[in-house]
């Protein structure tokens, strides 16, 4: 799954801003139609948040939610957004193993968001 690392973490930071609604949908798809306009809207939201995210000192951008920073991770590229799509097209399993994915806690070396 690591192929689809930027999605998990976009998903990821949607769930940390306790938004769960594009991971449910995601994860509860029966098939690719709802998958591909989910995840459209998604990354419509993510870029509109990302880019009017602020940049902390060490130049990683941040929201802040209940007096944390969460990390906002990077934009997935055009190539694995393909990728996922045309997996899930093949097997709808794949869209819920992302999302699965996405409501996990991230390993140690993740969970400092990237830039």
């Amino acid at each position: 799954m690591s192929e689809y690392e930027g999605i998990v973490k976009m998903l990821r930071f949607f769930v940390q801003m306790k938004n769960f609604g594009y991971v449910d949908r995601i994860g509860n798809a029966l098939n690719p139609e709802p998958v591909e306009v989910t995840l459209h809207e998604a990354l419509r939201a993510f870029r509109s948040v990302r880019e009017s995210a602020p940049v902390d000192e060490s130049g990683r951008r941040y929201v802040e939610k209940d007096g944390k920073k969460i990390p906002v991770p990077g934009i997935p590229t055009e190539e694995e957004i393909k990728a996922f799509l045309d997996d899930v097209r093949s097997d709808i399993g794949v869209a819920k193993r992302v999302a699965t994915l996405a409501l996990a806690y991230p390993s140690k070396n993740e969970s400092g968001g990237d830039e």
